[in-house]
């Protein structure tokens, strides 16, 4: 858009000095996830659930926005009886590809006042377009970004129709703030957690739920669910390749994502060479994100396969000895509890009050995060599995219906009244 005005400058004269005032703006302090969704009234009278998320396209579509969707699904066709819903996207349009995944989704263009019962709407583009909405559209936020500017649309919405519209669902899938540095994200982010919109949060973990207590967030009401075993990796667990286990240590090796701590993965597993007795006989791999070879010392290499279909990723889980998978985060991170429950010998570490091995008898978690706390970790998992190749079969689950499918949101109708039901009082500002 700036490049569009400063064209239209240069052609025109009479604007060439507005030209010379625009190109001494800076415009890199802008941040582009609080731009906000401008919106208008509806003219239809409908409840609808809407579900604030940043993508659904296939290279974003990964365990959080799986768990995203299915709490929405949840809720919009629970057991209180199918509700009118709509997708609001803020940071990528879908194509017909990404579309498929949604049948009976129709998508809606954002300037549209639409009374579809399933829609779609991209509002990714927002400059000078308006969302429709009702006096019974009610939010369910995905992340702090989304968060953010599903409290500056209630905002709005309360002017245009009351204080009966100050609530949101928040769906809390990790303590956001601490993907930043002490920042301005780091505020944005945080202060979605103290907003004056009544929030009613939904924990991914007791783990989580507990840490925000900890440091003193409290909310009026609040819904928590564990984790549960993706459904589509389900079905190769019980795979013949589980019993045939390879000696490889399989890691979760991510450079780009500070919190996954690849740089002390890389410091362990050069100590862990230096003291592995049968090194030759074991074999290390990356997967999560692509990268070069690293050598790691005493001829030993770590070969990345970067991101894997489901199946492939179910293949290597059934086949692994030992698994390495570490997250600086109070969420307790799908990977290891994938590794465990695939019968890995997993490693990770604590985090505040996280202690993944809580969870499963396979997982030994470290409190102490050093190269050579981790590499002697390792030595431990591989002499055990050495001594007994099946080994991690015989390990327990601690999570409740973790490999099962029952109903993970049986609050979805005690949140959805809270959400839609106007003589719920709004309450107090969140602290």
């Amino acid at each position: 858009m700036i490049e569009k005005l400063a064209d239209f400058f240069r052609k025109y004269h009479f604007a060439r000095q507005a030209y010379r005032i625009i190109k001494r703006i800076d415009f890199s302090y802008s941040i582009p996830q609080i731009t906000p969704i401008n919106i208008r009234k509806s003219g239809f009278d409908v409840n609808r659930i809407n579900l604030v998320i940043p993508s659904i396209n296939r290279e974003h579509f990964f365990g959080g926005v799986s768990t995203a969707l299915s709490l929405f699904n949840a809720l919009s066709t629970g057991s209180r009886g199918s509700i009118p819903s709509r997708i609001i996207l803020t940071d990528a349009e879908p194509d017909e590809a990404d579309l498929d995944k949604f049948d009976g989704y129709h998508l809606v263009s954002f300037e549209d006042d639409s009374d579809e019962i399933r829609q779609i709407v991209a509002v990714n583009n927002k400059f000078q377009k308006n969302l429709f909405v009702t006096s019974g559209d009610r939010f369910l936020s995905t992340s702090w970004w989304t968060a953010y500017c599903a409290i500056q649309m209630i905002e709005r919405q309360c002017i245009y129709y009351g204080p009966e519209c100050n609530r949101m669902g928040y769906l809390i899938q990790d303590f956001e703030p601490g993907f930043y540095n002490w920042s301005t994200h780091y505020l944005l982010a945080e202060s979605t957690y103290r907003s004056e919109v009544m929030t009613i949060p939904v924990f991914n973990s007791i783990f989580l739920r507990d840490y925000f207590k900890d440091q003193g967030y409290r909310f009026e009401k609040e819904f928590v669910f564990e984790p549960q075993l993706n459904p589509d990796l389900k079905r190769f667990m019980n795979s013949t390749d589980r019993n045939a286990k390879d000696q490889r240590i399989l890691v979760y090796g991510r450079p780009s994502v500070e919190r996954n701590c690849f740089p002390l993965i890389i410091e362990a597993l050069k100590y862990w060479t230096t003291i592995q007795p049968d090194l030759n006989e074991w074999e290390v791999l990356s997967i999560g994100e692509a990268h070069k070879p690293i050598k790691l010392g005493n001829g030993k290499i770590m070969a990345s396969l970067g991101k894997l279909s489901l199946e492939e990723y179910a293949s290597l889980l059934n086949r692994s000895a030992v698994g390495l998978s570490l997250m600086v985060s109070p969420h307790p991170s799908y990977p290891p509890l994938e590794m465990a429950h695939f019968g890995i010998l997993t490693i990770t570490n604590s985090y505040a009050n996280k202690n993944l091995s809580k969870c499963h008898e396979n997982i030994l978690s470290l409190d102490r995060l050093t190269p050579r706390h981790i590499a002697e970790a390792l030595l431990s998992r591989t002499t055990a599995f050495s001594l007994d190749r099946h080994i991690g079969e015989k390990g327990k689950s601690m999570i409740p219906h973790y490999d099962q499918e029952p109903m993970i949101f049986p609050f979805a109708g005690e949140l959805l009244k809270i959400l839609f039901d106007t003589s719920i009082s709004s309450g107090k500002p969140n602290q």
